[in-house]
């Protein structure tokens, strides 16, 4: 579903995210955990950048209804549980189906080799 993201920022505090996002012409408040920032990516950090790099992530996330929602559907939470169940989905739809740790493993040569690559340019 497309999105258009009006404001996000990080509770320095609690390092929690807030994205104002909208979604056709309603208006969401995604509320993102700390613990939901932590597992988006490795190494784990509960960051603005982190929020930031994985904003789109985020989104999807709220859009294809695994947030929870608060306060009649105006605030979507998305936590850990949401970001895990989210991420296998994700795997399997670009890899075209097939095995989970497969296309992790792929990821990773891959990975490899874009570091190879930037590597032998310098």
């Amino acid at each position: 579903m497309p999105h258009d993201v009006v404001t996000a920022s990080l509770n320095a505090r609690d390092k929690s995210g807030r994205i104002d996002v909208r979604f056709g012409a309603g208006m969401k408040t995604v509320g993102v955990s700390r613990r939901a920032l932590l597992s988006i990516a490795s190494p784990p950090r509960a960051t603005e950048v982190r929020l930031f790099q994985h904003i789109d992530a985020f989104c999807e996330i709220v859009a294809s209804g695994l947030g929870s929602k608060r306060s009649g559907g105006d605030v979507v939470l998305v936590t850990a549980n949401d970001v895990r169940r989210w991420a296998p989905r994700v795997a399997i739809v670009r890899s075209g189906g097939g095995d989970i740790n497969r296309t992790a493993r792929c990821r990773v040569i891959e990975a490899r080799r874009d570091l190879s690559d930037s590597l032998f340019a310098l």
